[in-house]
């Protein structure tokens, strides 16, 4: 019997057998994960000295991990770790680049059932929300490799006004991004941002929604396995002290509501050059 069975958002019914006793597998592989106190991840170690709090499922109010927070120390090294592995993973040529983000979109794909029992559990998802959640998480991440590659890593020459003239247009990327993620799509508003950043040569801080840390640590895994290196991603999990501290990032993608995204917009004015903000009202 087939293991996956691909769900997206254009997927109207779940009457599937394959696809319910795969996700059925999927539950009890996502319960074993349950009860382990998960840290925050700087250069791909564990950081364990934040304070932690409790991801609490809203269908029992049972407690699924608990997770330490990112302390300043942590956000600190993170950064610094970040703004010098940037220019290296900018050198690093677009080809290699996109072969590891498409390797950890594969993952994804292939955990997807667990991956969605765990949001479904951690986030009140339906199955097909869950499923479709997690798969677009991983087409999003294509998305941006095939655009890189469609355009040759967007760097072209320009047309000439003399025979000594040579002009070039070339994507350059910012260095190190932020990604503040929702509760509400766990996933595919944490991995579509940072796959479209690392894609384009940047660095990232993913810090994800208190409800939503264990899906953003099973993402970062992907991510990890593929092979991102470690000192070009970090998990800064927390609250808003956590957001708020991040004013050494080059960039911010954030999906919130407006009143919290003019909040962020306003704490960029003092030291972000540049601010990406998805709202809803």
């Amino acid at each position: 019997m087939p293991e996956h069975f691909r769900v997206t958002y254009a997927t109207l019914s779940a009457d599937n057998e394959d696809l319910q006793a795969a996700y059925d597998k999927g539950i009890r592989v996502a319960r074993s994960w349950f009860g382990q106190t998960l840290p925050a991840f700087v250069s791909g170690q564990p950081r364990t000295s934040g304070a932690t709090f409790d991801v609490v499922s809203p269908a029992d109010q049972a407690v699924l991990c608990r997770v330490h927070e990112a302390t300043p120390a942590d956000l600190e090294d993170a950064v610094a770790a970040a703004s010098a592995a940037a220019p290296g993973w900018a050198a690093t040529s677009w080809q290699e680049r996109i072969a590891v983000l498409r390797a950890a979109a594969d993952l994804i794909s292939d955990r997807s059932n667990e991956l969605s029992a765990l949001m479904s559990m951690e986030v009140g998802k339906n199955r097909l929300e869950a499923l479709g959640d997690v798969e677009e998480t991983a087409d999003l991440i294509r998305y941006y490799c095939k655009q890189i590659e469609d355009n040759d890593g967007f760097s072209r020459m320009m047309d000439r006004l003399s025979p000594r003239e040579s002009t070039m247009s070339v994507l350059r990327p910012y260095g190190v991004w932020a990604v503040i993620s929702p509760f509400n799509f766990p996933m595919a508003l944490a991995g579509g941002p940072v796959g479209g950043a690392l894609a384009a040569g940047n660095a990232v801080l993913l810090k994800p929604s208190m409800q939503g840390s264990f899906s953003a640590v099973k993402l970062y895994e992907c991510l990890r396995d593929a092979g991102v290196p470690a000192d070009v991603l970090h998990l800064l999990p927390g609250g808003d002290e956590v957001d708020g501290r991040r004013r050494r990032a080059a960039a911010v993608w954030m999906s919130q509501g407006v009143l919290d995204g003019k909040s962020h917009i306003r704490g960029a004015q003092l030291g972000l050059e540049r601010t990406v903000h998805e709202a809803d009202r």
